[in-house]
Parts: C-alpha cells; structure tokens; sequence
C-alpha cells in the first residue's frame, strides 16, 4: 500500500484491567442528546439505492451492524427509510402478495418507510436537549430511530434508541404505533408471532 505502514502490536497476555474514565463522565438521561447523536457531518449516513432486493439489502444490513438505512434514488433523494424488521416477517409475504410478485422481485422501495411518513427533530432543540428528552420523543412518535434537519431542512443526523440503550447500558423499550388501520393490523400480527 506504500503509503502505509502497520503499527507495531502487543501481546495482551499481562493486562487485566481496563483503563479509568478520566475524562467522560458516565452518561445518563439527564447527559446531552448531543451524546448519542449520529451526525452526518462527522459519519457519513448509511444509505441504500431504493432498487436494491430485500435479500440483498438484508444481507447488507446484518453484515453492517445496522438497523436502519436511509433510501435513496440516483440522483442521491432522499426517500425514506429501511430497517431489518421492514425486510423480515408478514410485511414482505403481504407487500409480495399485494403486487403480485415474488419476495425475489421486492425492492427496499416496495418495503421502505417514505420520507412523508416519517418524524423529524430539528437539530438545533437537540443541542439544548436531554437524552431523557429523546427518550420520551422516540416513545410519543413510536419509532426506534429519529431523524435530525438543520435550520435548511437538509438531514443532519439521526438518534436511535438502540444507541441510547448502548450508550446508557439499559434497555430503552419504545412500543410502536399505529399510525393507520393496516399498521394495527400489522402491529398485532407481528405481537402474536412473537408470543407464539
């Protein structure tokens, strides 16, 4: 690679300790919603071409370590999202039926989530807020995962309640929401599957 060199390693045999805090505090409900915030001018989003196979873009999603990615066209629009559960379970064999094709034919555009569909926070009250804050707007909205806009109304980020739960070491429980008949009917399948 030339312009690289490895860094030299270590064995790890005689270390059993890991290093002291000295500089983070833990973090807590009460911490800056800043702390758990993915932000896109430091990460580059985790995007999906909306043409993409539910297959593949499941494959892409477990080997990414992801749950979310957002969609978009050719020309880089943004139109939605997709996370794994909207790959998985009754919603590809209904989405299948319904247009009358194989789960082989869907495309992350059949399954996503459309940008109209969608809550946003604006970043700039995320600045001043508490993770405790979010916590609550992810349980409101019923969504695991928030999308942040600057003052231009350009995606700046995204908080998801994984992160919080990672980031805080406990479990965030957010119950999601119906926002039509057909996502009761949904919400309920999906419930009776995981009971069965």
């Amino acid at each position: 690679m030339g312009e690289y060199r490895a860094i030299k390693t270590i064995k790890l045999d005689e270390v059993f300790q890991f290093c002291d805090h000295y500089d983070s505090e833990p973090l807590s409900l009460s911490s800056s919603a800043l702390k758990v915030v993915t932000d896109f001018t430091r990460r580059q989003p985790q995007v999906i071409m909306k043409d993409v196979d539910v297959d593949h873009a499941l494959y892409m999603m477990i080997n990414g370590h992801v749950r979310l990615k957002l969609v978009i066209d050719h020309d880089d629009t943004f139109l939605g999202v997709i996370t794994a559960k909207d790959l998985t379970g009754r919603k590809v064999l209904a989405t299948a039926q319904k247009k009358s094709l194989g789960r082989a034919d869907l495309t992350v555009e059949d399954m996503m989530t459309k940008r109209f569909e969608l809550q946003a926070m604006p970043y700039r009250l995320v600045e001043s807020a508490k993770i405790g804050d979010v916590v609550e707007t992810l349980q409101d909205i019923g969504q695991q995962h928030v999308l942040l806009v600057d003052d231009k109304g350009a995606l700046r980020g995204m908080i998801s309640a994984s992160d919080i739960a990672r980031a805080l070491h406990m479990p965030v429980n957010i119950l999601e929401k119906a926002r039509s008949f057909k996502s009761i009917f949904e919400i309920i399948h999906d419930r009776e599957e995981l009971d069965a």
